[in-house]
């Protein structure tokens, strides 16, 4: 039986019988056969996207919300390498990508021939595990290796911990034929879904050292909103020999969670003698944190005992005092855990210390002029409940991360590789499938490096854009010796010309700006009514910020 093109023509059914349900396609012309098949597929949404490296991230940002895995196709050559920067995000944040990029036959590989170049495991530092499909399906063994191969890509890319897989399809001319019409009924593989957990064992020996110390520390890392994990939080942070630290983008808060820690380690750093903080047991959990105040105290102070749960990479020591992996879920983990109480003050000491850096926060940002800080102040108070808000690296989520956590809201940045190059379209791809109302907070270069992101038809009516126009990037001012930068300041922050608003109504969105703090509340109240997609652009002063962000933390080491 000739099964020509059946591996390609199955191949899209599999997908949907595993459970995806979207697929973004980057148009071409050696992805025709792919592009075929997972159209003629009725249960998949597939969605158009040009560029490459935007389609990839508006993948990421879809599955970033769902959880679901998405697929990705596109055509032969360098489409393939600007897939990579979103790749290697969804890597490192664990999203389950199914990367399907066309290619050559092995014999026109390196034989100068067009849109050519070596595309097996191309991605392989970023990726969960690679496949290659059959460049010809002529046999049955043919196509049943190809079948095996979709669905164990498929469960690689959806088993703890998730990520991306590629699937190389190599394909022969003709490439502008139908696929196949006779249906083959693929066959299907399916990994049953499971958990670890502890051993009682365990659970003893975790229990025994957790009645050993007297100052805890728990350290919540980037991590999904989840309801069940944060009222375990909320729970934690009642004992008076423990303390709950979480970054906005834990999405995790609550009464007597410390979600400023920026500012809290800032102000414990500054003092003479800070022993009183330091914790004899560590347990983080999730992903990596941003403060950079915390990792210097933890670095510094070391602890006798660490845990590290639901870390998708083992043998994170970002503090240097790892001593205990903890496999499983968190939610499980805390959850058959009994702890029992310590008598201790520690949890008061850092309640007493972040009731003064409460005061001199809110004095402080008060009184701030028009500036990227007086945004961020006016958007948090703004934002209606459920809103989803998306933040740009660099600036704009550390802004974010200076003010108490909302719980009402859901935090996202993509701290994988913590990159600008596709926040953008990250947050076009969580809009369009959450359907939340959502804001995405940039700066205007991550703003004007992915403005590609606005390049597709699927740009929902709830995505409404702040775009901080201080003319570059501002956190090389905050992070940078002044006098060691000034002969090369230009390298650094990258001023520029670029006119945001004929850009942005290139595209067809609505756009407001703002230059005078007398507009800000009102412009704000514009953006957030609006019916329709639309970017404010405000314009900021670069030193008014440096001068902002280094005096907030100058005010808040002060008055002891």
């Amino acid at each position: 039986m000739n099964h020509f093109r059946q591996g390609i023509k199955n191949t899209p059914e599999i997908c949907a019988r595993h459970g995806v349900k979207k697929v973004i396609i980057a148009p071409g012309s050696r992805n025709a056969p792919l592009i075929f098949a997972f159209a003629a597929q009725l249960e998949l949404e597939c969605l158009s996207i040009t560029d490459e490296r935007s389609a990839a991230y508006f993948a990421l940002g879809i599955s970033q919300h769902s959880g679901e895995p998405v697929a990705l196709v596109c055509t032969s050559g360098t489409a393939v390498l600007n897939f990579a920067p979103a790749i290697s995000e969804a890597y490192y944040q664990n999203i389950p990508l199914l990367v399907f990029t066309a290619d050559r036959p092995a014999e026109m590989i390196d034989q100068a021939d067009g849109q050519t170049l070596r595309q097996e495991n191309i991605y392989s530092n970023y990726i969960k595990a690679g496949f290659n499909l059959p460049v010809e399906t002529t046999s049955d063994a043919d196509l049943h290796f190809c079948d095996r191969q979709v669905s164990q890509a498929i469960d690689t890319a959806v088993s703890y911990p998730q990520g991306p897989v590629q699937i190389n399809v190599p394909l022969r001319e003709p490439i502008y034929t139908a696929v196949p019409e006779n249906h083959s009924q693929p066959k299907i593989i399916k990994t049953l879904a499971a958990e670890a957990s502890l051993t009682d064992e365990s659970l003893e020996k975790l229990q025994n050292s957790w009645l050993k110390y007297q100052r805890k520390l728990v350290v919540f890392g980037v991590f999904p909103k989840n309801e069940k994990l944060n009222a375990l939080a909320q729970k934690l942070a009642l004992e008076t020999d423990l303390v709950v630290v979480a970054e906005n983008l834990s999405n995790i808060s609550g009464k007597n969670i410390i979600t400023q820690p920026e500012s809290l380690f800032s102000r414990i750093n500054s003092k003479e003698s800070n022993d009183a903080f330091a914790p004899d047991l560590l347990i983080t959990i999730g992903h990596s944190v941003i403060c950079k105040q915390l990792k210097i105290f933890l670095r510094e102070k070391g602890t006798i005992e660490q845990w590290q749960i639901e870390s998708s990479m083992p043998y994170v020591d970002t503090y240097k005092s790892l001593t205990t992996i903890v496999p499983g879920k968190a939610t499980n983990v805390l959850s058959e855990m009994s702890f029992g109480k310590v008598e201790s003050n520690f949890s008061k000491i850092y309640a007493d210390e972040m009731s003064q850096v409460a005061k001199l926060h809110e004095a402080f940002v008060n009184n701030a002029p028009l500036s990227d800080m007086s945004v961020t102040t006016e958007l948090l108070s703004k934002l209606p409940s459920s809103t989803v808000l998306q933040l740009a690296n660099s600036t704009s989520v550390r802004w974010t991360q200076l003010y108490p956590a909302r719980p009402d809201l859901t935090y996202v940045c993509n701290r994988g590789t913590s990159g600008i190059d596709g926040s953008l379209s990250t947050a076009a791809g969580y809009a369009y499938s959450s359907k939340q109302p959502t804001v995405f907070l940039t700066g205007d270069l991550s703003f004007i490096y992915d403005s590609n992101g606005l390049w597709n038809n699927y740009i929902g009516d709830n995505l409404k854009i702040i775009v901080l126009n201080n003319n570059g990037g501002n956190i090389f001012r905050f992070i940078g010796d002044k006098e060691l930068m000034k002969n090369s300041l230009d390298f650094f922050t990258t001023p520029h010309h670029v006119q945001i608003k004929p850009l942005v109504e290139a595209y067809g969105l609505n756009y407001v700006c703002c230059s005078e703090t007398s507009e800000l509340e009102m412009r704000m109240e514009q953006l957030l009514n609006s019916e329709k997609a639309t970017v404010l652009e405000v314009f900021t002063d670069s030193d008014l910020n440096t001068e902002n962000y280094k005096g907030y933390f100058k005010n808040i080491a002060s008055r002891y």
